[in-house]
């Protein structure tokens, strides 16, 4: 009985180990300047990072958000991080800069190659790109300790 149960328990993380790695094309990678003392976050300081409820990173740089247009990649931020909608996310920022909760809305940047040159030259900013397109101008964050790619990544494009 103990044999069947240690074979049991070999196979098991033999396949586990052996899983594929997810599509990074269906991946969003959350990228930093590469100046940026962030290197993994967890999903919930990912969310007030985005929220602008944590201004500075670790390096104690003033963090600049920027924001996609409108896409598969920006929904599923909406979606995984934020927790809410185009129009609730807009609402939020809307009243936290009239109330002084934050500074400014995050700069809205277009297409990836845009977003992702933005934060190659601009020290604590933080933005998001489909991960197949990150590339080594900029640092790409693990979170909840998983890389695009990694099988349990969070910020998953629905197919």
């Amino acid at each position: 009985m103990f044999r069947k149960l240690t074979l049991l328990g070999t196979l098991t993380a033999l396949v586990a180990a052996n899983a594929p790695a997810q599509d990074k094309a269906d991946h969003v990678a959350i990228i930093v300047n590469k100046s940026s003392g962030l290197d993994n976050v967890t999903l919930s300081d990912l969310q007030k990072y985005l929220k602008a409820e944590k201004t500075k990173d670790p390096s104690g740089s003033k963090v600049v958000l920027t924001q996609r247009e409108p896409g598969p990649e920006r929904d599923a931020v909406l979606r995984e991080v934020y927790k809410m909608s185009d129009g609730e996310l807009s609402r939020y920022f809307l009243q936290a800069t009239f109330t002084g909760a934050v500074a400014a809305a995050p700069k809205q940047i277009g297409p990836s190659a845009v977003n992702k040159k933005f934060v190659a030259d601009t020290a604590g900013a933080i933005g998001f790109v489909r991960a197949s397109e990150a590339d080594n101008s900029v640092k790409v964050l693990k979170v909840d300790g998983k890389a695009p790619g990694e099988a349990g990544y969070p910020i998953v494009i629905p197919k």
